[in-house]
């Protein structure tokens, strides 16, 4: 519980300290759409489970990462960069942007015997899920683009000098997952399943950074942990069961997740409306 209770204690203080930088009243000149962009990520990677399957027996591993608990991740998302404070007398600066991400694919944790060692529980019990994960992000460029510089030829051609450090970024942000898929475990007679779906509010945060392709493309790498809400993402809430054909014994873990991704990010120019114009896209 004091585990739990630390990660979500530490996640609100950041979450609400945001909250309230952003609810602060811009002024008029705020609205400058020459430097608001949109920009699309569409990217693919892994992820990690860390619940009660396959949990270690040492209750001071905070973390691990082993080939039972590795699955496959995509995800598509937008950011809207938020405008640069020298452009305009405004509180939020051009190192912020704010988004909205999907990410899909597959969660799991298999407790064979045969295939994980000494140092994890091996209760014969495993599951695999697929899942949809909807969130809401805030992103904090502590490494931010720089501003084009340009050289010119005698025939006035500008040419375009990349920066020399990628920009890099934190972010915090909060969504729900919702999941479904089958548990398994071995019992007297043989291997059984059973299906299962639920759904769990999470709480992340992490860091990415990307290396712009060209002045509408970059590509980049992202590392970010989910803490959920509930205990249940694996079908199991790290309680023992006492049945003859259920005998499990579980290390006192509430279920998280990590991502790392690779992805590319195109730029989107604003309509005069102020929409994203998805024809823009690579121009």
């Amino acid at each position: 519980m004091a585990l739990r209770q630390t990660h979500i204690g530490v996640f609100g203080a950041i979450a609400f300290t945001i909250a309230a930088t952003l609810l602060v009243p811009k002024s008029a000149d705020a609205i400058n759409r020459r430097f608001q962009r949109y920009e699309l990520q569409l990217g693919v990677g892994l992820d990690n489970f860390m619940g009660d399957i396959c949990s270690p027996r040492d209750a001071s591993k905070y973390v691990w990462v082993i080939p039972q608990t590795i699955g496959v991740v995509g995800n598509v998302g937008m950011k809207y960069n938020l405008t640069r404070r020298d452009e305009c007398n405004c509180l939020i600066s051009s190192t912020q942007s704010i988004g909205a991400q999907m990410f899909f694919g597959q969660l799991r944790a298999e407790e064979v015997e045969k295939n994980i060692d000494k140092f994890y529980y091996r209760n014969g019990i495993g599951f695999k899920s697929y899942f949809v994960e909807l969130s809401l992000r805030y992103d904090w460029y502590f490494i931010k683009d720089k501003k084009r510089r340009f050289t010119y030829k005698k025939v006035g051609r500008p040419i375009m000098k990349r920066a020399t450090i990628a920009p890099s970024y934190l972010f915090v942000g909060a969504g729900g997952l919702f999941s479904t898929g089958r548990f398994s475990w071995d019992n007297k007679d043989g291997r059984q399943s059973e299906k299962f779906s639920n759904v769990a509010p999470v709480l992340m945060g992490g860091i990415g950074t990307k290396l712009r392709i060209n002045r509408s493309v970059s590509f980049g790498l992202e590392a970010g942990l989910r803490l959920a809400i509930n205990d249940n993402i694996d079908n199991c809430d790290g309680n023992v069961e006492t049945t003859p054909t259920k005998p499990w014994i579980f290390g006192k873990w509430y279920d998280q997740y990590q991502f790392i991704t690779a992805s590319f990010t195109f730029k989107i120019r604003e309509k005069k409306n102020g929409w994203p114009d998805f024809r823009s896209i690579g121009k």
